[in-house]
């Protein structure tokens, strides 16, 4: 097999991998926007299902209105803790980054450009 054929397969066999690759990312962020948008289709009807039955006629114990409610509320709760957690630990992440690029940008306060350094041969 001459160089140039071995060239022609390698690079054919790359692209097909690239492909591949790409088909699989996304089909990642597929997956991720479609989980993100069941997760606001939750949300958002859990609160409609809340304000809708908020007056409604209770029939006792075992009432399938009010166990409802209570599936709702439970989600709203814990979607709620879970939103808030995530918002401090990017707030606190955003923060320390801030913190460590500032104290790195004053590290050291030459360059060549301040310095005035003629970079020529």
């Amino acid at each position: 097999m001459s160089r140039q054929v071995f060239w022609q397969v390698f690079a054919k066999i790359v692209t097909k991998e690239r492909r591949t690759a790409m088909k699989s990312t996304n089909h990642k962020r597929f997956a991720a926007l479609a989980l993100c948008l069941l997760f606001c289709f939750a949300m958002a009807f859990s609160v409609f299902f809340l304000v809708a039955e908020a007056h409604h006629h209770c029939t006792g114990a075992d009432c399938p209105i009010c166990a409802e409610t209570h599936v709702c509320a439970n989600l709203l709760h814990s979607a709620g803790l879970s939103v808030t957690g995530t918002a401090i630990l990017a707030a606190l992440c955003f923060f320390i980054s801030l913190l460590l690029f500032t104290y790195d940008a004053g590290r050291n306060p030459y360059t060549l450009v301040s310095l005035k350094v003629k970079l020529s041969n």
